[in-house]
């Protein structure tokens, strides 16, 4: 009986408790300030490009400069707007052409709108900026020395008539200088 009366009084128990039973809740929320600002970085690579105009063949004209670097960029846009990166360049010896194509990176270390190079730009003393690429949006190109931007340099004997002009040069210098900005 005695048995019988405490799974009974078990059963009653449970019984009375068996309803809904409600806990407490409670809600909170963060509120978080967020930005992310506008980021227009470009660095290139270190070491100078050595171009070098020669000839091995008597009454040819001197030809064969060639050297390549990169251009890497990090952007963030604001929404709707591009960048683009122009050059201006000094130093060029008179009587010779200074010319880049700009290739855009094709590596996979890059990511987001990187932009379009143009192809065969002629770098001239002191005119002004000439475009090496256009419609950069938000991206990146990656850190390594060969990623980015791949500028192919050429460096030739100018026009026929300014042939003469050209005078030896030993240890000179021509400046390219490379600015990343905001399209208006």
């Amino acid at each position: 009986m005695k048995k019988s009366l405490l799974i009974l009084s078990f059963f009653a128990v449970a019984l009375l408790f068996s309803g809904n039973i409600n806990a407490q809740t409670a809600t909170g929320n963060n509120i978080l300030t967020l930005g992310i600002p506008g980021i227009a970085l470009l660095a290139t690579d270190v070491a100078p490009v050595e171009l070098t105009l020669t000839t091995n063949t008597a009454g040819a004209m001197i030809a064969g400069g060639t050297g390549q670097t990169h251009v890497q960029i990090s952007s963030i846009v604001a929404s709707g707007l591009s960048r683009t990166i122009n050059a201006t360049v000094t130093g060029v010896p008179a009587g010779t052409a200074l010319s880049v194509t700009t290739t855009s990176p094709s590596n996979g270390n890059q990511a987001g709108v990187v932009g379009t190079g143009i192809s065969s730009v002629n770098l001239i003393n002191s005119t002004p900026a000439v475009d090496l690429v256009t419609g950069i949006g938000s991206c990146y190109t990656g850190t390594a020395t060969t990623d980015g931007f791949t500028l192919d340099y050429s460096w030739e004997a100018g026009l026929p008539a300014d042939y003469g002009t050209i005078v030896e040069v030993i240890g000179g210098t021509a400046t390219v200088i490379l600015t990343i900005t905001d399209d208006q």
